[in-house]
């Protein structure tokens, strides 16, 4: 029995009997203590008298940073939000069927330095099979005798990827439940670790050559806040398929640390996995591009986004964004998970893609997010994830509580809590290891990436159907975005705008584009406007596609470098006709 057979969960704390506070263990303040166990000689009467107060919560708090899951900070006995991160990790991992062992032969074994003498931490002798945190802290091996190519840290390279013998099979709630503590026993006795591991090296040549001090085990986003070295992952859980030619057994790249008013986890296309996660043809299309067909709604489409995803994310699914106000962004468009505002963060787009994936791929879904006890509030059909006045699909997430049953495949409201919207609370979205979920998702998971191309053209369809009026002379003529702009290099350039800021582009109380519309009209004196919309040629095209152009660029100067994107590619850069723009359905 550990931590006196309770259920600790947030809000419990281990007292203070110099101040006669009783400790709140399993929801309960004052609960009553029939039986003294082996975590401490004492015993907590119901009737409020302190004899010796058994330190449960500290207990557990101790153990999971022995076991790798160090984003709780310092033992201090009350269960809080982090405490909560940490017991959740846990159940995340201690849920596949591999984990991180100590090796057999690193047993019992100390830590050597390259002199041959005792590691030493805190001025004490390290062993292999030691808490995980003293392990990490005695830095970059000098010799390398494991499964992971060198350099490696010490607490790496005693490791390996073991078959976890006591999956965990409960909810994904942050409660320590009965089958929470028998898996926390069994990874204690076992020397098992967490199996993914993020540490900070500095890369020179794209190898790396030093283990930043302090950059081992990394895990939230403000751990580590060095912003040179790269971060890297060892992966032991092969909870991720990786593709042929991509190592399991080595360091992956993963991003590195962007400071800024917020900070946190970011990448760009030099941590990227190529060519997987490109937004090539071939990626999306599943074909290469033929050169005798250019011209196909599925081409016409794909260098309309393209053109967008190039300034997003530079054309790369696993390019993410965790460092500024948006909490964590990625996919074509870089859908935002909520921005920062008046003190909370507000819906976000990319909990409506979660929606769409969780209504389009199940198994994709369950392996990202609902797997890993994050779902989306409201469901795809849903008319309240749905935004009118910016014709996008946002929401928020909650988080699966300890009334979860995981095997069921539809739920009751009671089964999740919302994820509270403070930054203390939101950010466990931008820990490292969210952050290389989602990176991870965009590398191996096809139907991942087939649901986010596929949301990106939900989007344009949505765009381009906003109503707009416009006076030729003194007539007043009424259409649609996607009738007004037919060409791939306009509907590119309101998609990149749509992005950048929606309401501009669809909202009445917020419009940008129709004032440019109209005076791309008042102004073009060299082409007839009277025509109807549907006869408007290619010259109409030009001018309206020119101002529209300009206008962004003086907002967002992000267009200007990606407008052009494929021109030097089979498919072509976007076309700039009238009628050339068809959207794939």
């Amino acid at each position: 029995m550990i931590y006196g057979n309770f259920d600790l969960r947030r809000g419990d704390h281990d007292g203070k009997p110099a101040q006669n506070t009783p400790p709140r263990w399993g929801g309960n303040d004052n609960p009553v203590l029939t039986l003294v166990n082996a975590e401490t000689a004492a015993v907590f009467l119901g009737s409020g008298a302190a004899l010796a107060v058994p330190e449960h919560v500290r207990k557990l708090q101790e153990d999971l940073i022995s076991l790798g899951f160090s984003v709780l900070g310092k033992p201090g006995g009350d269960f809080g939000t982090r405490t909560e991160w940490a017991v959740r990790e846990f159940q995340i991992y201690a849920s596949m069927s591999q984990v991180a062992c100590v090796r057999d032969e690193k047993r019992g074994q100390l830590l050597l330095d390259p002199a041959g003498s005792p590691v030493k931490v805190n001025n004490l002798d390290v062993y292999y099979d030691g808490s995980a945190d003293i392990v990490a802290k005695a830095g970059k091996s000098p010799t390398v005798s494991g499964s992971t190519a060198g350099p490696v840290s010490y607490y790496v390279d005693g490791l390996k990827s073991a078959a976890n013998a006591s999956r965990y099979t409960g909810p994904i709630s942050g409660v320590v439940n009965e089958k929470t503590r028998i898996a926390i026993e069994h990874w204690l006795d076992n020397d098992y670790r967490c199996p993914v591991v993020f540490e900070a090296w500095t890369i020179t040549q794209e190898a790396r050559v030093n283990l930043a001090p302090s950059g081992c085990n990394v895990w939230a986003h403000d751990s580590f806040t060095g912003g040179a070295p790269r971060i890297m992952v060892r992966d032991f859980s092969n909870h991720f398929s990786f593709p042929e030619g991509r190592d399991q057994t080595q360091y992956q790249s993963v991003g590195y640390y962007q400071s800024g008013s917020y900070g946190g986890p970011n990448a760009t296309k030099g941590h990227s996995w190529s060519p997987e996660t490109v937004m090539t043809v071939q990626n999306i299309t599943g074909a290469a591009v033929n050169p005798a067909q250019t011209n196909t709604p599925s081409l016409s489409t794909y260098r309309t986004i393209r053109v967008v995803a190039e300034a997003e994310c530079f054309g790369r699914f696993d390019v993410l964004n965790a460092w500024d106000n948006a909490l964590i962004s990625a996919g074509p468009c870089h859908w935002t998970m909520g921005l920062y505002d008046n003190g909370e963060y507000k819906k976000g787009e990319l909990v409506g893609f979660i929606a769409y994936l969780k209504n389009q791929n199940i198994d994709a879904f369950n392996k990202v997010f609902g797997g890993f006890g994050l779902y989306p509030k409201y469901d795809w059909g849903d008319s309240r994830l749905y935004n009118e006045d910016t014709r996008t699909y946002a929401g928020w997430v909650r988080l699966a509580n300890d009334t979860h049953i995981p095997s069921q495949q539809t739920h009751a409201d009671s089964e999740f809590n919302d994820l509270l919207k403070s930054k203390e609370e939101a950010h466990y979205l931008k820990t490292w290891h969210w952050f290389y979920r989602m990176s991870m998702a965009g590398r191996t998971i096809p139907s991942y990436r087939a649901a986010m191309w596929s949301m990106a053209k939900t989007r344009l369809k949505e765009m381009l159907s906003r109503e707009v009026s416009f006076q030729v002379g003194g007539t007043t003529v009424n259409s649609t975005l996607g009738k007004i702009y037919t060409s791939e290099k306009s509907v590119a350039i309101l998609l990149r705008w749509h992005v950048y800021r929606p309401a501009h582009v669809v909202f009445d109380g917020n419009d940008k584009v129709s004032p440019v519309l109209q005076n791309t009209i008042t102004g073009s004196t060299g082409v007839n406007w009277s025509l109807p919309v549907t006869s408007w040629g290619d010259a109409h095209e030009s001018a309206l596609t020119a101002k529209l152009l300009t206008a962004l660029a003086l907002l967002n100067d992000t267009i200007t470098g990606s407008i052009g994107h494929g021109a030097s590619e089979a498919q072509g850069a976007v076309r700039t006709g009238r009628n050339t723009f068809v959207l794939e359905s």
